[in-house]
């Protein structure tokens, strides 16, 4: 059998605030259905969230690999083919050409490919890096 509830009464209802099942007070009714609840841990009225009825979890979108990684990396095999420059360990004191072939230690082999103040554009095997410079 069905319960009749009334506006006044308590019920435990999902709070949006509090992000869980707290008790709420009926604050308005629509026919037979309720309404708007208010919770009585922090005052927030909001729309009658029935407990079993748990909210969604959002997952983070998976990247869309494939397309881009295939991109740097025919690029990047290209410029080190194509490259004539001297070959660095990185550091973000020394000066560098466009061309030249730099080994950082965490991302591996890059190709200077532009060069600004203080900065350069590296293309690494996964993809194009702004490094810091001496330029």
């Amino acid at each position: 059998m069905l319960e009749k509830y009334t506006a006044g009464q308590d019920i435990t209802s999902y709070c949006t605030r509090c992000k869980s099942n707290r008790d709420h007070t009926i604050m308005a009714m629509n026919v037979a259905d309720i309404a708007k609840v208010r919770c009585k841990n922090c005052g927030s009225t909001h729309k009658f969230r029935d407990p079993s009825d748990t909210p969604k979890v959002r997952l983070p979108k998976a990247k869309k690999l494939g397309d881009a990684d295939a991109t740097a990396e025919i690029i990047w095999e290209a410029g080190m083919a194509a490259a004539r420059g001297k070959e660095h360990v990185y550091s973000m004191a020394a000066k560098y050409h466009v061309g030249d072939i730099v080994l950082h230690h965490t991302f591996g082999k890059g190709i200077v490919i532009r060069l600004y103040v203080n900065k350069c554009d590296m293309l690494f095997k996964d993809r194009q890096r702004l490094m810091a410079s001496a330029n």
